[in-house]
């Protein structure tokens, strides 16, 4: 079975995260300041994120055997 390169599982990791409610990460524009209002974002640790990564891995594996 192909391996899904790591943009492709990425992308729906933040998707899934994004539909949980959750932000994947700090976005900072380029005066260095947060682009989102920090007030009420839950941001994923690192444990978390490998969470939404494997998911996504499976997701995408799920979709391609039905094909």
């Amino acid at each position: 079975m192909a391996e899904h390169d790591n943009a492709a599982v990425l992308e729906r990791a933040k998707a899934l995260a994004n539909d949980d409610g959750f932000a994947w990460e700090l976005d900072f524009g380029e005066a260095g300041l947060p682009r989102a209002k920090l007030r009420g974002q839950h941001f994923l640790s690192e444990d978390r994120q490998e969470e939404y990564l494997e998911r996504a891995r499976l997701e995408l594996r799920k979709e391609v055997s039905n094909v």
